[in-house]
């Protein structure tokens, strides 16, 4: 093999551009050459953060009605792992280029949230509820997940982040606790270009869904979670929305979703009721084993 050459050739060493090529033309190549290359990490570093594996992970294991087999998933968890990982390394916080907007961001904590709960749980798996998940029932307050980053709770995604940076009610239909009694799950990943249509779809959902939402007797029986956050669908009503004084503020919120004749039944002296929330582990039955 011919050795590497340690001296270059003449033509090499110089700093200038070569005798045939006008100076003028020496300079406007640098500069282009010099902006290409200021260009590219920018460009780069600009691409959107991907949801694609968590899409995968859900469409998986995750069924139509948000049940999750969660028994397969702890079996086979490499590419959920990878996306938490992926999700300690950028954030909207420590990398904002690759969120282009709100709804990006949004997006990102949500989907954040619920791959969160998914790994605590398989952890933590085989338990019935996530109150077994981690220690004195602290899997929402105590235990840790990172972020951009930055280490955080459940408690910290959703209470400091997610409902005072967004203010949308919308978010309690769309992120999940792993409890039956928690909205459902969705089997796809949140996106920004998407965000909007599918809040509005997780809101429709939950409010026709009799487990959450029952009008018997002249009772509005409501999800404890309309009573645990309230006060957001207050602070945070639609302004383009009426809400008459004579109804509850939750029942106007969410009267435009409710089944027509669910709708109809609503009168000015209704009882409201909030249910009891069942924290057994949404998990979804597995097939017996052929003999």
């Amino acid at each position: 093999m011919r050795p590497f050459p340690t001296t270059q050739p003449q033509a090499l060493r110089s700093s200038g551009p070569p005798r045939w090529m006008p100076a003028c033309a020496g300079r406007t190549a640098r500069i282009g050459y010099l902006a290409l290359v200021s260009f590219l990490p920018a460009a780069l570093s600009a691409a959107p953060f991907s949801h694609d594996r968590f899409d995968q992970v859900l469409q998986e294991y995750v069924h139509d009605d948000g049940l999750v087999r969660y028994a397969a998933l702890a079996e086979d968890r490499a590419l959920l792992d990878a996306y938490v990982d992926s999700l300690g390394h950028y954030s909207p916080e420590s990398h904002p280029d690759r969120f282009p907007s709100r709804e990006h961001e949004l997006a990102y904590w949500i989907n954040a949230y619920n791959a969160f709960v998914l790994r605590g749980v398989i952890d933590a798996y085989p338990i019935a509820s996530v109150k077994d998940a981690f220690v004195l029932s602290g899997f929402f307050n105590r235990q840790i997940f990172v972020a951009g980053g930055r280490e955080m709770t459940l408690d910290h995604v959703e209470n400091k982040i997610i409902r005072p940076t967004y203010q949308d009610p919308r978010i309690h239909f769309a992120v999940n606790c792993a409890a039956l009694s928690c909205p459902q799950l969705e089997n796809r990943a949140f996106t920004g270009s998407q965000l909007d249509a599918r809040l509005e779809g997780a809101l429709t959902r939950f409010a026709q869904d009799s487990n959450h939402v029952r009008l018997q007797d002249k009772r509005l029986h409501l999800s404890k979670i309309l009573d645990w956050y309230g006060a957001d669908f207050t602070a945070w009503f639609p302004p383009d929305r009426p809400n008459p004084e004579t109804m509850p503020t939750i029942v106007n919120y969410l009267r435009p979703y409710l089944p027509a004749d669910l709708a109809a039944g609503l009168t000015e002296d209704i009882a409201i009721e909030y249910n009891d929330y069942d924290w057994a582990l949404n998990e979804a039955a597995e097939p017996a084993d052929s003999p």
